[in-house]
């Protein structure tokens, strides 16, 4: 089996490439960074097509996405986003319903898609309203997606993740971000104060690891032209996070509430149920939450030690 993976050289497609070849399924993929695969933007229609013809996949795992966030639905990112999510996919799936054998498709989605007011944790079927371009974004791939598919009879599937966490991710995001701040702070090259926002929000936190074996679990036994969500169904706050840094730190540290770090409009509870991707695959959570933040912390310890 061959997989071709966009996004190969970011966060979950390390993992993803990792665990896939575990299982003995060949792999490739583009990236705009890469070194090791096929450095290419998805709106450069020529090379994409040329790629996937000479790849043959029988999975395509689509994972790139621009990681350009904001608390607002339109602003200036909104463009830079649809550029990939919308015009990139579009390539893709055009690309992939011109190979002789129809592979299958999942495109990586976010719960960034529901309406924040809705009733949680949020079904597959909840209400469609998101609040940042990023989930604006996100939406209106999926629905250019879902009627790509339908046309070109291609079997694609959707995901819908909240965060994933675990070794390699990107700055930006609250978990990597305070293991990174303890590593530093433990090796002396950080101020042994934590700036942070609202500790009482709570999230649906699933390890990278866990989720990309729910992506394969997926691509393979999903129902084509379904939604699923990925997530733990295990919700922890910030404060939850901060602790546990606290108590695992080697060197001490003090929490300062910063109201820079605070975010407008930013829900006090986001978390999903997993029960249609059980139902489906059989798929379930075995990475803790503990593990996933002492992995972390880990991986940014051994980052600043050998620099």
């Amino acid at each position: 089996m061959r997989a071709f993976i966009t996004g190969i050289d970011g966060f979950t497609g390390r993992h993803l490439v990792e665990f896939l070849k575990k299982k003995g399924i060949r792999v490739t993929g583009v990236d705009l960074e890469t070194t090791r695969y096929n450095r290419l933007n998805l709106t450069d229609r020529e090379k994409l097509f040329e790629v996937l013809k000479k790849t043959k996949p029988d999975y395509i795992f689509h994972l790139a996405s621009p990681i350009l966030r904001s608390d607002r639905l339109i602003d200036d990112n909104l463009a830079k986003n649809l550029e990939v999510d919308l015009f990139g996919t579009v390539n893709l799936l055009q690309a992939a319903s011109n190979l002789t054998k129809k592979p299958r498709v999942l495109i990586a989605g976010t719960a960034a898609v529901y309406k924040p007011e809705e009733k949680k944790p949020f079904k597959e079927n909840a209400g469609l309203e998101p609040a940042t371009a990023y989930g604006l974004s996100k939406l209106t791939q999926e629905l250019v997606c879902l009627s790509l598919a339908k046309s070109y009879r291609l079997p694609l599937i959707i995901t819908r993740s909240i965060l994933l966490i675990g070794p390699h991710q990107s700055p930006g995001f609250v978990v990597n971000d305070f293991c990174r701040f303890v590593a530093e702070c433990e090796a002396g090259k950080e101020k042994p104060v934590l700036k942070t926002g609202n500790l009482s929000i709570k999230r649906d936190f699933t390890d990278v690891r866990d989720g990309v074996k729910a992506y394969l679990s997926l691509i393979k036994k999903g129902k084509a032209g379904e939604v699923y969500n990925v997530c733990s169904g295990r919700v922890y706050s910030i404060g939850e996070v901060v602790d546990w840094l606290k108590k695992n730190s080697l060197k001490p540290f003090r929490v300062l509430a910063s109201k820079k770090k605070l975010r407008a409009n930013d829900p006090k509870v986001i978390t999903a149920d997993n029960t249609k991707l059980r139902q489906a695959t059989g798929w379930r959570p075995e990475v803790s939450f503990e593990e996933s933040l002492k992995d972390t912390l880990n991986y940014w310890r051994n980052e600043i030690k050998a620099r």
